[in-house]
This record gives structure tokens, sequence and C-alpha cells, in this order.
């Protein structure tokens, strides 16, 4: 299960395009968020997986799927998203600030918009409690 939010929800938008994100996408539930290094411009998200995950392995070994952009309401934030998949299976995400320092924690607000050629141009929103 995935803990962080807002990995929930970059997952949710990025694996809502194409056939083989559609495909991985079915992984989301088998997924945990194991370990995040943050590493001052960025984060990587390394995900462990159950055994039940196999079922939807993806017949393409290795892929990288982007598009989701990252922005805080301050104006702080300008990042971007994404998951690289390793024999078949959802490896790990990378967010990467396009504008410097990124926080070490998770964000309190924020909007995730897909921005792909051609995408429904999604958004999830989530501001301070």
């Amino acid at each position: 299960m995935i803990k962080c939010k807002l990995i929930a929800n970059i997952l949710d938008l990025l694996l809502d395009g194409d056939n083989d994100g559609l495909t991985l996408r079915n992984q989301i539930n088998f997924l945990t968020d194991t370990r995040y290094n943050y590493t001052g411009a960025g984060v990587f998200v390394t995900f462990s997986h159950s055994d039940q995950i196999s079922k939807y392995k993806l017949e393409r070994h290795e892929l990288v799927i982007n598009g989701v952009d990252i922005k805080d309401e301050a104006g702080n934030i300008d990042a971007d998203a994404q998951v690289f998949v390793k024999n078949g299976l959802i490896d790990y995400l990378e967010i990467w600030s396009r504008t410097g320092d990124y926080p070490d924690k998770e964000l309190d607000n924020y909007t995730l918009t897909q921005v792909w050629d051609k995408s429904p141009s999604r958004q999830i929103k989530k501001a301070n409690a």
C-alpha cells in the first residue's frame, strides 16, 4: 500500500495514458513505497511489490513514463515526475525540481497536472487542511 498521498496521486495521473500506462495502473494496489531518497533537487521513491503483482507484469521490460507537472500555491515548487519500470514492474518514481531546491518532506499543498501530448490534462489539487 502506498502511504504517501502525493505519490499515489502522481501514479494515478502518470498511468492514465497509453496501453502500457493503463496496464501498469493495475500494479498500484500491490506496491509499497519503501524508501525515500531526498537529494535536495528532488526525491527518488523506491517501491516493493507483493507477490500478486506478477499477474500484471508488463511485457516491455524497461520503460519510463513521464508527463506530470508538480506545482505549489506559493510558486516555490516547479517539478516533474516520471516512473521507471524494470523487468515489467514499477521500480521507482523520480521527482525532479526545475527550479532548484525541493523540500525533504511530503508537500502540504500541490497541483498535479498531466502535460504529455494529447493528455486529458487532468489535475489533482491538495490544499492545506
